[in-house]
């Protein structure tokens, strides 16, 4: 069984991270470049996938817009899911990059990135917890049923990063090293004699 890994298109937050302040997250659209980003994946995708695919989402709006663009190329009987464990790392119900407190700033320096909970949001720690939820709950449970050769999972960058923490058994003090995963770039992640392996297969190019 094939487990594809997408980031969203570019959304309003990757280009003005002020919106952050006034907008919950769950509700930046994509970009004008972020729709064309997921159209070029969904057209990728589409000679990989067949009628045994099932495809899931975030419910956050810019994952869904990308998802969207995938699933309007697939085969009608291709299940369509929103799963709220594959959302993005919270912030809190708003955040303001401009206007973090001293106190906030002392108590990241202490924890560090990875253990530092946001206020009224998450850690990095509780992120990875989500990954393994779903993992656990959702993916492993699919591939017992084996009634799909194909899962595409439409989330963030975030998420993203902790999935392939957990699923690699990477320590601590290496999850701060990873580097950026571009928008709309696939994931292929292969189970090979018992050990996850993964690729980087797409990332689209707008001319």
């Amino acid at each position: 069984m094939n487990l594809y890994v997408i980031r969203h298109g570019e959304s309003q937050h990757n280009v003005d991270r002020t919106v952050m302040a006034h907008t919950h997250d769950s509700q930046h659209s994509l970009t004008e470049l972020g729709f064309k980003q997921a159209a070029i994946t969904a057209e990728f995708m589409k000679p990989l996938l067949n009628e045994k695919t099932v495809l899931y989402s975030s419910p956050y709006l810019r994952t869904k817009q990308t998802a969207a663009a995938i699933r309007a190329l697939l085969p009608e009987q291709v299940p369509f899911f929103e799963n709220p464990l594959i959302r993005e790392w919270e912030l809190g119900n708003l955040y303001d990059f401009n206007n973090r407190t001293p106190e906030a700033k002392k108590e990241y320096k202490a924890a560090g990135q990875f253990y530092f909970r946001f206020q009224n949001g998450e850690s990095l720690a509780d992120v990875y917890l989500r990954a393994t939820m779903f993992m656990n709950t959702v993916v492993d449970r699919l591939k017992q049923q084996e009634r799909y050769e194909n899962i595409v999972v439409v989330t963030h960058a975030a998420f993203m990063h902790m999935l392939l923490a957990f699923l690699m058994n990477m320590p601590v003090e290496d999850l701060l090293d990873f580097k950026p995963i571009e928008n709309a770039a696939v994931l292929k992640i292969n189970e090979v004699e018992g050990d996850y392996q993964y690729e980087k297969i797409f990332v689209p190019v707008v001319e």
